[in-house]
C-alpha cells in the first residue's frame, strides 16, 4: 500500500512541474483548459439534444398506443 501511496504522490509531483512549466510558456492555461472543458460539455448537451430530436416519439416513450 506504501509502494502505490509513493507512486501517486510520485505522480502528483510530476503532474505539478509540468503543469508549472506549462503556466511559464502558456499564462493563461488554466482558463483555457475550463474553456476547453465547457465547449465539450456544451458539445455533449447538443449531441445529445439532436440525437433526441430525431426519434420519433415511439422511439423516446413506451406509453404511446397506436391508432390505426
Amino acid at each position: 500500500m506504501i509502494r502505490i501511496e509513493n507512486k501517486i504522490e510520485n505522480l502528483e509531483k510530476q503532474f505539478q512541474e509540468l503543469h508549472d512549466a506549462a503556466k511559464k510558456l502558456f499564462p493563461d492555461i488554466d482558463d483555457t483548459i475550463a474553456t476547453f472543458n465547457n465547449i465539450t460539455a456544451q458539445t455533449s448537451n447538443l449531441q445529445d439534444f439532436l440525437n433526441l430530436s430525431i426519434q420519433t416519439p415511439i422511439e423516446t416513450s413506451s406509453n404511446q398506443i397506436c391508432i390505426g
